[in-house]
């Protein structure tokens, strides 16, 4: 099947394109845009917006595409396709005029049969239209065809879409065996014979494995044919060898080739048990997750090669081995780029079953669409190493409801069907889960309450004064704890775990050691934790090899759910669950919306003992001595800067991340103090101390012997702008970008966190400036203006071909700097 990208020439209106809005006047000039395209981000956020903080303020709009094509008159006689990898959402599409087909979610991958409305002797015209709901998502969702979109052309009998499906069914370090699927389909009439191939090749091009059958194919039919190949001396696919084979599939009849397909595979073997965990190539792995949304910060949710493969090389530098697609199908890009990379993955169907959580979310479609969208899923998966398991779904309320649990069970079944090669979980949050029981819980904890009124301890003490619930709980999280663990929580959750392989549990490490004991046939998996909370949670993932792992809230910062990460101080009391305008990211991630670690990022990879060299932050001097107000996925305040203008001989507070036993702290060169790490919290030290610019360093001990330093110099006010493209080439056609990383560093290289320079941006030659802009969660600039203020030093912008060659020239100015060039050329 020949598959190329139809992404180029599509014209964009605002609006749902009805005969009704076109009569009216509707958007008639339209854009002209290159796919993937975001229109959300492209658009004036607005602080009235109706799903406001939950998106982030961004618009969320019905939305049209059109484009015109030609097909060759050679191919009159084939079936033609159309593959959606990601339309945001409810999307309708009609060819020539006529209604060809549809997928409500916003997030699956779909296909579109063409063959009957295309036509050979004249143009044809593309149309999609996407029906957003208001409001559809609990986080920002983009809008628009925001992945590829491919044009498939087959002959009548050819290989189904996504079909060729590859899986290690017994791997030994002398030979591994594959299993070897693949469908024909055949639309045209009569017998016909022909010869299936399949091979594996390594990695420099050598046959690995190959079989060949002869299929003897009817009219009319759609048939899985099977087959295995024998490889010897296999190498094997892991987080540390992410070894990959190339498979070529072909059908020939004759001498003439009918239809062909290649990609990558990767050889592993996977174990799941109590005593041992997760295995991997026999191997013990615990997962270093983090969850993660699938937008890129200033591009919004267009997805790219370049896009997902800095993400993922981000990631394994700061020390995960595991990502989790929060909270739904991960793209063919990311897959890639993971596989290429070696990054496991925990592939996540919805958010939603038949309960929305927003008016307009995946669940008003779900029960009607579910079996097309986890197939799509699964093919798409399929011959992906990275994907090890995949999750049913994310704090379904259905899941303590005996009735509506069977949905569990239809998916769960669904997937063993489609893929016995994994493994299945389900993301619970119970406290979700038992919603409807919280009256009966009360009442329980009233009547707790009122036994411990009449108790007194064992010197008889009347312990009436703590018998009240407020007062039994420190806070919020205690009376959360005391909900998820209690006996109730578990008996409502029963059925739904029993039916996955994997239990994942939210935010419900205090049922870990308890349930090892009421279930124990359970393996667990910390599906998603509050960033603060790791030190605690991975001893239990060290402790007992039944806890899999651990995937944090969240690894890398996001658009919408705006301000969960905030933090607050006694001049701005209240704490609601999202920020205001002007805030647009949850500020919770490790690392933020430009890919740069924060503090939280490096004593994650001390805990995993990954990082051995110390890390110092600072805790911001403005706020000294004032309680910080913290949600409960946020850890510290404190930034990696010695630049404190203004605080000069005023109290600071520095931070020191280290394993070691003991950290000193200098200030230009004089010792401060000395103190035991770990007072307070595992593997930090803080130390109260006094601003003075110049040099704050660490010095750090065990048994007595220095281990590691680490500094931090005051940069000089005096910044100028430096910048570099992250890749010298970029496809003329707009296929890919790379970005332009920018800081403001003193003449010695160092970066001014605290300039904060307004910075324009201007491109030259055949290239666009996609998106633009800072990791600053709360700022009012749009990714699409040509200036902005630098925050903590940074900038990026993202760069992108016009569809001509030549050399793209980015100038970057500010007041007080010398002009910034950067060239890259697009091939």
């Amino acid at each position: 099947m020949r598959k190329q990208k139809f992404n180029d020439n599509w014209i964009f209106r605002t609006g749902g394109g009805s005969s009704l809005e076109a009569l009216a006047g509707g958007d008639r000039a339209g854009k002209m845009v290159t796919l993937p395209h975001d229109a959300s981000i492209g658009k004036e956020r607005n602080p009235e917006e109706s799903n406001g903080s939950g998106n982030g303020f961004f618009r969320e709009e019905n939305y049209n595409y059109t484009k015109e094509f030609e097909l060759d008159p050679k191919d009159k006689g084939k079936n033609i396709y159309f593959e959606f990898e990601g339309v945001y959402q409810n999307a309708f599409v009609y060819i020539n005029h006529a209604f060809a087909g549809k997928c409500p979610y916003g997030y699956g991958n779909f296909y579109i049969d063409a063959t009957k409305f295309v036509r050979f002797d004249r143009k044809n015209e593309l149309k999609v239209i996407v029906k957003n709901g208001v409001p559809s998502g609990r986080w920002y969702t983009g809008g628009g065809i925001y992945r590829d979109v491919n044009l498939m052309i087959a002959d009548r009998l050819h290989l189904a879409a996504d079909s060729v499906h590859l899986a290690a069914v017994d791997v030994e370090e002398d030979q591994a065996v594959i299993r070897a699927a693949a469908t024909i389909a055949y639309t045209g009439i009569g017998v016909r014979d022909v010869q299936f191939f399949i091979r594996l090749l390594d990695a420099d091009g050598n046959v690995a494995a190959e079989s060949v059958m002869p299929v003897t194919v009817e009219e009319y039919t759609e048939r899985e044919y099977l087959q295995k190949l024998y490889v010897d001396q296999p190498k094997q696919w892991d987080e540390e060898h992410p070894y990959l084979y190339t498979y070529q599939a072909v059908i020939k009849e004759g001498e003439n080739i009918l239809d062909e397909e290649e990609g990558t595979f990767g050889i592993r073997k996977l174990q799941l048990d109590r005593k041992h965990g997760l295995r991997v190539n026999g191997k013990v792995v615990n997962l270093r997750g983090g969850c993660i949304h699938h937008d890129n910060g200033v591009t919004g949710t267009a997805e790219f090669a370049h896009t997902a493969e800095f993400r993922v090389r981000k990631l394994k530098e700061a020390g995960y081995n595991a990502i989790r697609s929060s909270h739904y199908p991960m793209s063919r890009r990311l897959l890639e780029a993971c596989d290429k990379f070696g990054m496991y993955v925990m592939d996540e169907f919805s958010d939603v079953w038949t309960t929305t959580k927003v008016d307009f979310d995946y669940g008003t479609h779900m029960a009607e669409w579910w079996e097309h969208d986890i197939t799509n899923l699964v093919k798409k998966d399929y011959n992906h190493p990275c994907v090890i398991m995949y999750s049913i779904g994310n704090e379904i309320p259905e899941t303590g409801n005996k009735f509506d649990t069977q949905w569990g069970k239809k998916l769960a079944d669904k997937l063993r069907s489609l893929d016995d090669s994994r493994y299945v979980t389900n993301s619970l949050n119970l406290m979700l889960s038992i919603m409807d029981r919280l009256g009966e819980m009360k009442e329980q904890m009233a009547a707790q309450a009122e036994a411990k009124a009449n108790a007194k301890d064992t010197e008889g003490k009347d312990l009436r004064e703590n018998s009240e619930i407020n007062s039994m709980m420190s806070s919020m999280g205690d009376m959360m704890n005391m909900l998820i663990g209690s006996e109730i929580a578990g008996k409502a959750t029963e059925e739904a775990f029993a039916q996955v392989d994997i239990a994942g549990y939210n935010y419900a490490q205090c049922r870990y050691e308890p349930d090892a004991k009421r279930y124990p046939n359970r393996i667990i998996v910390g599906s998603e934790t509050f960033p603060k909370d790791l030190d605690e949670n991975w001893e239990l993932v060290e402790k007992h090899p039944y806890v899999i792992g651990d995937f944090s809230w969240t690894a890398w910062d996001y658009l919408g759910e705006a301000g969960i990460g905030k933090i607050l101080y006694e001049e701005q009391p209240g704490m609601g669950f999202y920020a205001p305008y002007p805030y647009k990211a949850a500020y919770c991630g490790d690392l933020n919306l430009l890919g740069d670690r924060r503090p939280v990022s490096y004593w994650r990879e001390m805990i995993w003992g990954l990082q051995k060299a110390p890390y110092l932050s600072v805790q911001l001097p403005q706020y000294y001595g004032i309680t910080p107000q913290m949600t409960n996925w946020s850890m510290t305040n404190a930034v990696r800067s010695w630049n404190w203008n203004g605080y000069e001989g005023k109290p600071a507070v520095v931070e020191v991340y280290t394993d070691a036993e003991e950290a000193e702290l200098y200030i230009n060169g004089e010792l401060k103090e000395r103190k035991v790490v770990g007072e307070k919290k595992k593997y930090i030290a803080e130390f109260d101390t006094i601003y003075m610019p110049g040099v704050v360093e660490t010095v750090v001990y065990k048994g007595g012997i220095e281990v590691g330093r680490d500094r931090i110099v005051t940069a000089k006010d005096e910044v100028q702008i430096t910048a570099f493209a992250d890749a010298k080439e970029i496809p003329a056609d707009g296929s890919d970008i790379c970005y332009v990383e920018i800081s403001l560093d003193d003449e010695n290289g160092n970066r001014n966190p605290g300039a904060d320079k307004a910075v324009r941006v201007s491109v030259d030659g055949p290239g666009v400036i996609l998106g633009y802009g800072s990791a600053d969660p709360e700022s009012e600039e749009n990714y699409f203006d040509m200036t902005a203020k630098a925050y903590e030093g940074r900038l990026r912008a993202a760069v992108r071909g016009n569809g001509a060659v030549g050399t793209i020239t980015v100038t970057l100015q500010a007041e007080g700097c010398e002009d910034v060039k950067v060239q890259i050329e697009a091939v």
